[in-house]
């Protein structure tokens, strides 16, 4: 009587009380992780809702975003998923080993593949959020909190025996790397249970099982072949799994299709419900047979209630009605403190129930979302809550009061109420809360008043791109989902920017200016390293004005040049400081894959989904090349360093096509698919090395491959070391032979080119004025410097340069100074003004194991005239007209708009008291500013102005032309 009582009160209150906001937000998340729901209809619901919802943080779309650029390429031209695999990557991967044992690659860096984090955050300078990535799962030992577990989205699992100060990954050689739930025995936490899932669409690979504390991983019976899941559009989850804490080996795994009980370890199971999506489940604190379960799905009856056991989980009733939650996600809390209640959480409220579940009373309806929800077990009082900023209650939810901040507000230090943005899980455990958020694993023990990080050391950043310097090989810029932008050099990693982070570009001869991106194109520059951050104001960049991972390129031949990328391209003459010009209209929409030929700027090769098209007019104009490529999503282009007449196309298409890698070596006139062994890997990035015996390397769902351009036509893996994850972008530093891998979920790791491991590596080169807008003077004495490290005994190293064209044809000897520096015996000759001036470093071993830098450009460029002493009159001169400062100081452009870049020199970190009068004496802008770039934003008549620098007892006086 009682179950069919509350289920026809539950069924009633469905219709009376859900929210059509909720229903119609789940209607297009089911539609996303349901294969059989064409991948085109998806959007069209999704742009439905958000025509009419808020697209703001928080409200989802942004996640959508990151779906449909993760998918369109898996699934186009068709949008229908219903006739792929969602294991279809793990099945190409099995396939290639199956089909190629061995061939693994050689080992560099003493074990293969080289992990270079980030595995903390230890230097922030304009990042507003940092985190290390996505924690999705956790459990802290009950009786010693310094053992710990954690999980990550897509980074696998990882296990701390002192409270976080080190930890180990132990899946990484596992066919998927996401991990979002643990279990472990309440009699022997070395045994313990996860999920092991893809950390794209979320599909499971099955439970696994480790009997020695996670060092090794067995697959359970619960796997996808014994329950008949996967297939043809299928996405088979697991959301939880638990252990009863009580009774021995039984456990309880909540998944997209019902409910499923063991009683024996997961060796058999039964099902006692058979449909929805069950996403949490708790035990009474002091009756072993009540347990407590929500059901997420959408459509579900259960929507508003929770579910509850009186059975030991054999069968399930609902509470009376907890009304507006139907498609919301829910969350449930119980205390030992008050063993007779029960918590529930969700977008639309709190609630409480004090008679074991049956009734439920809201308390209050906090301003966040809710991804997490938890209540102490000492006081049922006290609650946290939240999902952007975390929220607590002290008065039973009665009231809540924000405890965390997801921004840092211009703090460079963690704030003790920092946990980063986006609340994923949250618990008490034995007088602590923890939660997981997609920065950290977090700890507090009073309340929620300050938190402590603890997963310091592990490296689950989920990069989407990375640009690289070709002057200094310890200097990477990297943009990561969530966790920003962020910049690695010899001390570190810099934390740089926040949201998410995507395509970067160091200028080849500065180290310290490049240019990073936030989604859709939205371009942020910096001068110094990542010292300071600025806006681009690059045009089409901003939300659904470019392509999510919007293209970013430098220019080979002229490499001031930064080469922007939307529905149309855009180029800036000052490395992305203003001032982009019009380039060209292709006319096929947003452009989302683009390269540019080496040795000639001229050619430009583009994509968006299947639409190629190639330019021999510097982008101005653009054709049809030839029909032969197949009607798939082009991931990425690369030309031949050697030859721009080569060129490659990748597809990660998720059908069993064999068509996945295709080269042309005639612009693309004609096409030959040589995806050969490789079978269906699909395939994210291509890059092609830069020596005479070069190589192809891709980068796949799951790892990355390589063969010789000329020669047989087998691909190997070469992934030694590399942990089983997706790699997102490839980049060759070409100076030190190192190849580097963009991971999503493992963060950014290198390993040596084939077979270059034992070749000279050229660390660092440098010139003796580094380029910049405005130098480069003619006759500046460029000497060449460069490292080098080389166990043998080198043979030669010199310089090879031209003017002009980049023909390399003169050469100029290079000598050893002291320990691995090398200098150039000549400087390179002085070109006219306006010349373009190319230069490689070429280092000889003791076996004619011969290595070469990228090729380095600069301009030859008028410095403007600096006058010694004030004239009496101000005349036409534009430039310096005193200065005691020690280093030059310069400003770009002049003439200007208004909008001008105030360079103080190389290193310059002080205070500037920066004033500008115009010709009558009146104060038109005053600013303090510190650093090398001052930037000057101001909207003044045209007309010549003065421009005044004061910094301790220096002082300058610059006249500035604004038209």
């Amino acid at each position: 009587m009682e179950k069919r009582i509350f289920l026809g009160l539950a069924l009633l209150g469905i219709g009376l009380f859900c929210s059509t906001t909720a229903l119609a937000q789940a209607a297009y998340k089911g539609m996303m992780n349901n294969p059989n729901a064409n991948f085109y209809d998806v959007c069209a619901e999704a742009d439905a809702y958000f025509e009419t919802h808020d697209k703001g943080k928080g409200s989802g779309w942004k996640g959508y975003q990151r779906w449909k650029a993760e998918n369109e390429s898996k699934f186009f031209p068709s949008g229908d998923r219903s006739q792929s695999d969602p294991h279809f990557a793990v099945n190409a991967y099995r396939q290639f080993l199956q089909n190629n044992p061995g061939g693994n690659g050689k080992e560099s860096f003493d074990n293969g593949w080289r992990d270079l984090g980030p595995w903390s955050v230890d230097n922030i300078t304009s990042h507003y959020s940092p985190g290390i990535g996505r924690v999705e799962a956790f459990w802290v030992n009950p009786t010693n909190d310094q053992h710990l577990y954690m999980g990550s989205r897509s980074g696998g699992f990882w296990r701390s025996l002192d409270g976080g100060t080190s930890w180990l990954n132990s899946t990484d050689t596992l066919f998927a790397a996401g991990v979002n739930t643990i279990a472990v025995s309440p009699t022997n936490p070395d045994s313990i249970l996860i999920n092991v899932r893809n950390g794209g669409n979320r599909t499971t690979h099955g439970v696994y099982r480790s009997a020695d504390g996670g060092l090794t991983w067995n697959e359970s019976a619960f796997n996808p072949t014994n329950l008949g899941w996967g297939g043809l559009g299928t996405n088979s989850q697991i959301y939880k799994i638990v252990y009863h804490p009580t009774i021995a080996n039984l456990v309880f795994v909540g998944t997209n299709t019902g409910l499923y009980r063991s009683d024996d370890n997961l060796q058999t199971w039964t099902q006692p419900m058979t449909n929805g999506s069950i996403t949490d489940i708790e035990f009474h604190p002091s009756d072993p047979t009540t347990i407590y379960m929500y059901d997420n799905w959408g459509g579900s009856a259960f929507g508003n209630n929770v579910l509850r056991s009186l059975d030991t989980g054999m069968t399930f009733i609902p509470s009376v009605n907890i009304p507006g939650n139907s498609g919301s996600e829910g969350h449930i809390a119980v205390s030992p403190a008050c063993d007779s209640c029960v918590y529930f959480a969700s977008n639309n409220g709190v609630w409480t129930s004090t008679d074991n579940g049956i009734f439920f009373t809201l308390n209050s309806v906090p301003d966040q979302a809710c991804d997490g929800f938890a209540v102490s077990g000492s006081n049922p009082n006290v609650m946290i809550y939240g999902y952007l900023d975390m929220q607590g209650s002290n008065d039973g939810g009665n009231n809540f009061f924000d405890i965390t901040s997801w921004a840092l507000g211009g703090s460079q230090t963690l704030p003790p109420d920092y946990v980063h943005a986006d609340l994923r899980t949250a618990e008490w455990v034995n007088g602590a809360f923890y939660v997981g958020t997609d920065g950290y694993l977090c700890k507090s023990t009073d309340d929620g008043a300050t938190w402590t990080q603890l997963n310091n050391g592990t490296g689950i950043r989920e990069f989407y791109a990375s640009g690289l310097s070709q002057s200094d090989w310890t200097v990477q810029m990297s943009g990561s989902q969530d966790n920003g932008t962020s910049i690695l050099d010899a001390t570190g990693w810099i934390e740089w920017n926040g949201g998410d982070g995507m395509e970067a570009i160091i200028q080849p001869l500065r180290p310290d200016w490049m240019v990073g991106s936030w989604q859709f194109g939205t371009r942020q520059i910096t001068r110094d390293a990542g010292q300071s951050r600025q806006g681009a104001n690059n045009p089409e960049g901003g939300s659904g004005e470019a392509d999510w991972q919007a293209p970013l390129l430098f220019d080979p031949n002229q490499q001031m040049d930064a080469i922007h990328f939307a529905s149309s391209i855009y180029k800036s003459s000052s490395f992305g400081d203003d001032n982009w010009g019009l380039v060209g209209s292709p006319g096929i929409g947003l452009i989302k894959v683009a390269a540019i030929a080496e040795n000639n700027s001229d050619i430009i090769a583009i994509a968006r989904n299947s639409t190629f098209r190639l330019s021999t007019d510097g982008g101005q104009t653009f054709n049809v090349t030839s029909n032969q490529l197949p009607n798939y999503s082009i991931t990425d282009i690369t030309f031949d360093p050697n030859d721009d007449s080569t060129l490659i196309v990748t597809y990660n298409r998720y059908q069993n096509d064999n068509q996945k890698i295709y080269l042309s070596h005639d612009l693309g006139a004609n096409w030959t698919n040589i995806t050969d062994n490789l079978g269906n890997m699909p395939i994210r990035t291509v890059v092609i090395d830069h020596s005479k015996d070069s190589y192809i390397y891709v980068g796949g769902e799951i790892g990355v491959y390589s063969r010789a351009m000329e020669g047989p036509a087998t691909w190997n893996l070469y992934s030694p070391n590399l942990p089983n994850c997706t790699v997102r972008d490839l980049e060759i530093q070409y100076g030190s032979n190192v190849l580097r891998a963009s991971t999503w979920g493992r963060g950014l790791w290198e390993y040596t080119l084939e077979n270059r491991n034992e070749y000279p590596s050229i660390t660092t080169t440098e010139i003796s004025e580094f380029p910049m807008q405005i130098v480069p003077a003619p006759l500046t004495d460029q000497y060449v410097t460069a490292r080098i490290s080389y166990e043998q005994t080198l043979s030669s190293v010199f310089v090879k340069w031209s003017h002009g064209q980049a023909t390399l044809d003169s050469t100029i000897t290079m000598s050893n100074t002291v320990d691995s520096t090398w200098v150039s015996d000549e400087h390179i000759p002085h070109a006219d003004l306006g010349e373009d001036v190319y230069f490689k470093v070429f280092s000889v071993g003791a076996f004619n194991d011969t290595t070469e830098t990228y090729k380095f450009h600069y301009l030859s460029v008028q410095e403007p005239p600096v006058v010694v002493n004030p004239p009496d009159t101000m005349d036409t001169i534009i430039g310096i007209v005193e200065s005691n400062f020690e280093k030059p100081i310069r400003i770009y452009p002049n003439p200007s708009t208004g909008n001008f870049t105030i360079d103080m020199g190389q290193g310059y970190d002080q205070v500037v008291d920066v004033k500008m009068h115009d010709l009558s004496g009146k104060l038109v802008y005053a600013r303090k500013e510190q650093g090398q770039q001052l930037r000057v934003e101001l909207n003044e008549p045209a007309g010549i102005y003065l421009l005044s620098l004061t910094s301790g007892k220096s002082r300058a006086s610059i006249k500035v032309v604004l038209e």
